[in-house]
């Protein structure tokens, strides 16, 4: 069998290397997993994105050289996850291992380098299920709608003024799913927002709410991630950073203020928050809401060929 795996760090390739596993090695690889390959005579380890065809190779598939052993049964990331990767590095032209990198906290990777990973274990999280929090006739209308959605689109614009009570909206989405057991994720653009939102946020949920942002150390930042991977961690409030983390279930993520610049990266890898939300709903069929006053002109656009589904609430919430 032939795999293509991909490198932590930059590489002569920009896609990956192609190794293989054979028969006498009695490896069973899967995707996900790390392997140990030798490179450039050096034993290093690398992440395997997908099996490979070698038919149409401009090379000696004689050459191909083979994968030395599976660091772990661990799978560390799913299928969902390597398609986002892929996604990245062809979408945005833009080098694998810079795609790869969105994942790996630093500090998870020098655990990984150590053989220490194993030691991390997932907490358990304890959240309170029912907020009873009331709406008003309005925010039930949008809270209903998303639920049942009769175009089927699972895709929303929700077109709002300031102080209508979109949390309100927000924590009851939020709810349903921790009900139901799964995930959901609240993208925040600025650190600020994500302390003033996140903070109301526990106020109702406990204090298991994640908060993610690049003021969260690195250690923290493996600890969140091992969380996450288990399912345990159910309420995500972050910036576009938190994205790139491996969801178990997630079903729910809403974009805040979609509107502002800080959910475009500048820096390798460059990307949209919006197109990689949208990927992450396409490949999980989870819901996707959008929040703004102030609607990119591409949005409502997109909105108005029904590509969003429309909801307003422009009213004051009391």
């Amino acid at each position: 069998m032939y795999y293509r795996v991909i490198p932590f760090e930059r590489t002569f390739d920009t896609y990956g290397l192609i190794y293989k596993s054979t028969e006498k090695s009695n490896l069973v690889i899967k995707k996900g997993q790390l392997v140990t390959i030798w490179f450039k005579n050096t034993q290093t380890i690398w992440i395997v994105l997908s099996e490979a065809s070698v038919e149409n190779l401009d090379y000696d598939i004689s050459d191909i050289k083979e994968i030395i052993w599976v660091l772990s049964d661990f799978i560390f990331l799913d299928k969902n996850a390597l398609e986002i990767i892929d996604f990245i590095a062809t979408h945005y032209i833009t080098p694998i291992h810079n795609a790869l990198s969105l994942y790996f906290p630093k500090n998870l990777l020098e655990k990984i380098k150590k053989d220490t990973f194993h030691k991390i274990t997932a907490k358990d999280y304890e959240y309170i299920q029912d907020i009873s929090l009331k709406l008003s006739q309005k925010q039930e209308e949008v809270f209903q709608s998303i639920l049942t959605d009769e175009k089927k689109i699972w895709k929303f614009l929700l077109y709002g003024i300031t102080g209508s009570g979109k949390t309100e909206i927000y924590m009851k989405l939020i709810e349903k799913n921790l009900r139901e057991g799964r995930q959901s994720l609240l993208l925040i653009p600025e650190i600020i927002l994500t302390s003033q939102i996140g903070g109301r946020i526990k106020e109702v949920f406990w204090e298991k709410v994640l908060l993610l942002h690049s003021w969260v150390s690195q250690a923290k930042r493996t600890q969140y991630w091992m969380d996450i991977k288990s399912g345990n961690a159910k309420i995500i409030v972050g910036t576009r950073s938190s994205l790139f983390y491996p969801y178990k279930d997630l079903s729910l993520i809403i974009m805040d203020e979609e509107h502002d610049p800080s959910y475009i990266s500048d820096n390798a890898p460059r990307y949209h928050s919006l197109d990689v939300a949208e990927y992450i709903t396409k490949l999980s069929g989870a819901t996707l809401l959008l929040w703004s006053w102030t609607p990119r002109v591409t949005t409502m656009y997109r909105a108005l060929k029904w590509e969003f589904e429309i909801l307003q609430l422009l009213e004051k919430y009391s």
